[in-house]
């Protein structure tokens, strides 16, 4: 006799595929495991797809996620690779996540007709691409005009990322704002054995910190120059401990000793988890140039710390409801930043507001307004 399965064993029977650079840290990548093993939790058949074979949430993962790697090192090889293993790998849904990887994603649709394609933008596209050429520029809106109407849903992670697609051609009625899921209890210890973290932590004056990858957008450097302001101007006594690392180390490390402030900031490297080190902290300074999102931002919360945040493009200023849960202060701006900090410890808001509003980005939240979006 044949099986019938009921609607509810098909939805868990599904299968789902993330498609993403890597698994490097970083904000999307986060969001990714966490979507990854919420699927995986409902019984759903989930893959995620890279381009290179970096992993550092291998230890994060479900041990029944499949992760399979395309080892692209250049785009142009992307759509033939990718439509092959499409032909070989059938999906009832397909994510794709950032800009240029969503636009190359509509192959998904042209060798698997029946496969629910779904693109997330995680970031701000005029901002992060706005000292490239006109030329590029106007590609790339023609490229988001024409291929995202190959995807079934596109997800905007912030109203502000929605707005910015909006004004690149895309109707308003086609994307949909989901906030990023968060992960907000600790999967590991702090790290007894790095020296910054130790100095950091036995340190008697109010502890910072900040977490994020050394990339301009970040603008680490302007963090750096607000705590000298908020130390020479404004009588703060102030350690600050930075969780991450790249390109721009060397030049952040550089200010911190032109400025004489060798034992007020620290460079601990990056961490695997950062919560455990946001519960021995006064607060969290987020001093970016622009954020989609702001995954960092909930994660603090969600252990009830304080916010400063600049008010930068899209996500920071919506989770913290235009500063009625956090402290705003001006893009690139050091003296801004510097008394925003001075307000924040002077001023602080209660932490069950902030834990309260960090559930609204819990996993099992935005868990199910992804499921409302899958087949």
């Amino acid at each position: 006799m044949e099986t019938i399965l009921s609607s509810e064993d098909l939805q868990r029977s599904s299968s789902i595929c993330f498609l993403n650079y890597d698994l490097a840290f970083g904000g999307t990548e986060k969001v990714i495991v966490a979507l990854a093993n919420h699927f995986q939790s409902l019984g759903k058949k989930v893959t995620i797809l890279t381009l290179s074979h970096t992993n550092d949430f291998n230890r994060f993962l479900h041990p029944d996620i499949v992760i399979e790697c395309l080892h692209i090192k250049k785009m142009k090889f992307l759509l033939p690779k990718l439509s092959r293993f499409i032909l070989k790998n059938k999906f009832d849904n397909f994510i794709s996540n950032v800009w240029p990887l969503t636009s190359l994603s509509f192959v998904v649709r042209i060798f698997s007709k029946d496969t629910r394609l779904i693109f997330i933008e995680h970031c701000n596209l005029s901002e992060q691409f706005k000292h490239k050429s006109l030329f590029f520029r106007s590609l790339q809106k023609l490229s988001i005009s024409i291929f995202y109407r190959f995807a079934h849903v596109i997800v905007g992670v912030s109203d502000g990322v929605k707005q910015d697609l909006v004004s690149k051609g895309l109707h308003d009625d086609k994307i949909k704002v989901i906030y990023n899921p968060v992960i907000s209890q600790s999967l590991q210890a702090i790290d007894q054995s790095n020296q910054a973290t130790m100095q950091w932590r036995s340190s008697n004056k109010k502890k910072l910190i900040a977490v994020g990858r050394f990339k301009a957008q970040k603008n680490f450097t302007n963090l750096v120059n607000a705590i000298h302001f908020a130390k020479k101007n404004l009588g703060l006594d102030i350690s600050l401990l930075i969780l991450g690392d790249g390109e721009e180390r060397e030049k952040i490390s550089t200010r911190i000793i032109d400025l004489n402030l060798e034992d007020n900031i620290f460079l601990a490297g990056w961490v695997s988890d950062p919560l455990p080190y946001y519960d021995l902290s006064d607060l969290f300074i987020l001093p970016s140039d622009y954020e989609g999102f702001g995954v960092v931002i909930v994660e603090a919360m969600s252990r009830g710390l304080n916010i400063v945040s600049t008010d930068c493009k899209s996500g920071p200023s919506e989770i913290l409801q235009k500063g009625e849960l956090g402290f705003l202060c001006k893009v690139n701006d050091p003296e801004s930043l510097g008394h925003a900090i001075k307000d924040a410890l002077d001023n602080p808001i209660r932490k069950e507001l902030l834990i309260k509003r960090s559930e609204d980005f819990s996993e099992r939240r935005i868990g199910a307004l992804y499921e409302d979006i899958i087949v």
